[in-house]
């Protein structure tokens, strides 16, 4: 089970790091507020993170009971997710900071922003079957699995706020965005070939 949650920790690592609309938004919450406001943000877009991590560990262990040749075509939909992933993240403009919208609630907005972006449960669905058994999968494993997710998540989600805070000027660089978009997206393809080549 370390070497399944290793496994599930690189790809939710790289999708928690990317920037999206979430992350946007609290860099642009920081830097026109300061990050004393972030944290009810932050619990907010965890928060959104653990329920569609829900949906997919749920409703996928039933599935995975009754339809095992399903999640054939599960893995090879999932690689291919990754890869359309990784093209769109090297293909991404730099996206302007200024043009994040500035007017976002505490927790609830972050919720929100979370949860109004359904292909989180077809990312933790194209990688979870990859890595862990879930036909076997009892309590311990369950809260092992969230607790990494929630982990890397507070850990990444902090880091934008304190890299906001402190470098105000570094997210507003389109040459820095298009760098960490190239570089998440050349992560995100290893981890594609990664997975196929388990078998």
């Amino acid at each position: 089970m370390i070497t399944a949650l290793a496994l599930f920790a690189v790809p939710v690592a790289i999708a928690a790091m990317l920037p999206g609309p979430a992350q946007t938004a609290l860099v642009a919450r920081v830097l026109s507020r300061g990050a004393g406001e972030a944290l009810p943000f932050v619990l907010g877009m965890i928060a959104g993170n653990v329920l569609w991590l829900a949906a997919a560990v749920f409703g996928l262990s039933a599935l995975a009971l009754a339809y095992e040749p399903v999640f054939v075509a599960v893995k090879w939909a999932g690689i291919a997710y990754l890869v359309v992933l990784a093209w769109k993240l090297w293909r991404a403009p730099a996206a302007d900071l200024e043009a994040a919208p500035r007017r976002t609630g505490g927790f609830l907005g972050g919720a929100a922003l979370t949860l109004g972006n359904p292909k989180a449960v077809v990312f933790y669905g194209a990688v979870l079957p990859q890595v862990v058994d879930l036909t076997t999968l009892d309590a311990a494993d369950i809260t092992a699995v969230f607790a990494v997710q929630i982990g890397i998540d507070l850990l990444v989600q902090s880091a934008y706020v304190l890299g906001a805070a402190r470098a105000r000027s570094f997210f507003r660089s389109p040459r820095r965005l298009r760098l960490a978009n190239r570089s998440a997206a050349a992560m995100m393809a290893g981890s594609a070939a990664l997975i196929a080549g388990r078998g």
